[in-house]
């Protein structure tokens, strides 16, 4: 199987749930290739090019799975489903649409999961840094931090280091401008803008001087090690810091003081939606296997040992299960229901090929000023993002 890729430290928990499985099945064997990190979507989309399609893999929403699903390599779970209304309704039906194409289910939605500022509390305590509720306190606070020898924020050129570029969108647009980037053939405004944004932090010296040669496990660690004051990162990163209390998060900052009250959270699904490949489901040997495990993963079972385990807020209904979530799921948790908008990932609303080999590999050219915003995103239009949205 290839599980969701992400944040690195649930790989124990998911090869723990892998041999439960094989223990309670100890005529099926599963081989766990799952990898994590900036290189888990080039290998699985490798995989399925050349005919070695995954038996069970985990796959955020967004213009891949589309892909996979229209190219008939996803198997549709909705008949599935339908026999068994019990185990149907353990799932949030909200969050259906986010695994449904041409109203069919295709994927088992597990983790729900939000994007937040996380900020080393104990940095920001001992500089007497204000926590940035703008824009502007934002700019502050990098000054503030870049004063004292400490990286403001740790970012990179990768696709996990746009999740800073992508709250920017998201703090310049409202909903419908996110979610639909283009209006009459340009993108809107708010993912050029963003750009000229990310323009003034990198010229405030906000980021590593070797951003571009920085995984995103580095990233993650600069952070981590108190090497950099603050990193946007999504509630699976939560796992590092499950009794840290020097690491806290907020809600990315505003624009201004006077939208300070309209609070926006980037928010969907992530990685653990599951699903089974149409191969599998067409081998007489592997199809009631890969049933079974899609079964096993995507239970309240596995679900609460996550949620106990990483802090991975569930869209499985764990509500019979006792799990203390940590003060930074709770107060993540309270974002979320404040927010006046919820908000999902741009990227996933952008073909993600041309998301990674247009926008994240020029990204630094734009830094740098040797292409402006609008060249980037024009050459994003005459690589085929507006056919791909249709």
């Amino acid at each position: 199987m290839n599980s969701w890729g992400g944040e690195n430290g649930s790989a124990t928990v998911l090869q723990q749930q892998l041999n439960e499985f094989m223990a309670e099945n100890p005529d099926i064997v599963v081989k766990n290739e799952s990898i994590w990190g900036d290189d888990f979507l080039p290998s699985i989309k490798t995989k399925f090019a050349t005919g070695n399609d995954p038996d069970v893999f985990g796959l955020w929403p967004g213009s891949d799975i589309r892909y996979l699903i229209a190219n008939g390599k996803v198997a549709d779970l909705t008949d599935m489903l339908d026999a068994d209304p019990e185990y149907k309704s353990i799932f949030n039906e909200k969050m259906w649409q986010y695994s449904t194409v041409n109203g069919c289910i295709y994927g088992l939605p597990m983790e729900i999961i939000f994007e937040a500022l996380f900020y080393n509390k104990d940095l920001f305590d001992k500089y007497g840094i204000k926590v940035p509720e703008t824009y502007d306190e934002l700019v502050e606070a990098v000054k503030a931090l870049k004063s004292h020898g400490i990286i403001p924020i740790a970012y990179n050129s990768e696709a996990e280091g746009s999740y800073l570029y992508q709250n920017l969108i998201m703090m310049l647009g409202n909903k419908d401008e996110v979610e639909k980037p283009f209006t009459r053939s340009a993108v809107n405004d708010c993912y050029i803008q963003a750009m000229y944004k990310m323009r003034e932090l990198k010229a405030l010296g906000a980021f590593p001087s070797d951003y571009t040669s920085l995984s995103s496990e580095e990233r993650n660690n600069l952070f981590i090690n108190k090497k950099a004051g603050m990193i946007v990162q999504g509630s699976w990163f939560i796992g590092n810091f499950q009794n840290d209390f020097t690491v806290d998060l907020t809600a990315f900052p505003t624009l201004t003081a006077e939208k300070s009250g309209n609070k926006r959270i980037i928010y969907g699904m992530g990685c653990g939606i599951f699903y089974v490949s149409q191969k599998a489901m067409n081998d007489k040997n592997k199809q009631q296997a890969a049933l079974k495990l899609l079964h096993h993963l995507a239970s309240r079972e596995s679900a609460s040992y996550y949620a106990a385990r990483r802090g991975m807020i569930s869209n499985i209904d764990i509500s019979g299960y006792s799990i203390n979530y940590n003060r930074l799921t709770q107060k993540g948790l309270c974002y979320v229901n404040s927010a006046d908008e919820l908000i999902g990932p741009p990227d996933s609303f952008i073909s993600r090929a041309l998301w990674q080999s247009v926008i994240i590999k020029e990204f630094p050219y734009m830094l740098e000023n040797d292409v402006s915003p609008e060249e980037l995103w024009q050459k994003v239009i005459n690589r085929g993002a507006l056919q791909s949205l249709t």
